[in-house]
């Protein structure tokens, strides 16, 4: 790994991040029937309450995390491996993972905030 790596992932991560912030933080309210699959899945998993979580917050939270995510993997998979089908599939099989990894982070910050449905922790 170089310098060139390095720019890599964070080129990779600020035009995901700004991407993912036009069109999904930029929203003026939260549509229930237009929810993103992000959120509907941390919403469901640790019951969050939406009532007292702003929408623009955690949408920024999730756009952070899935730059991260992205820039990350992009990084990793180009650095170390030469072969384009390999690296489709060994980033493909990295990248979920870490989806669920850095998402559970941002459902146990708001878990431990209380904001989760009849102010209860999950069980």
């Amino acid at each position: 790994m170089d310098i060139s790596d390095l720019y890599w992932f964070l080129g990779t991560f600020v035009v995901v991040y700004l991407l993912y912030f036009f069109f999904m933080v930029f929203k003026k309210e939260l549509n229930p029937d237009k929810v993103p699959v992000e959120l509907r899945f941390l919403i469901k998993k640790y019951r969050l309450d939406m009532s007292l979580i702003k929408y623009r917050s955690i949408m920024n939270k999730i756009g952070l995390v899935s730059a991260f995510d992205i820039a990350f993997t992009s990084t990793f998979v180009f650095a170390f491996i030469k072969n384009d089908y390999v690296a489709i599939l060994v980033g493909a099989i990295m990248l979920i993972p870490l989806i669920f990894i850095t998402f559970n982070f941002i459902g146990v910050y708001y878990e431990k905030r209380g904001n989760v449905l009849n102010g209860n922790k999950k069980n």
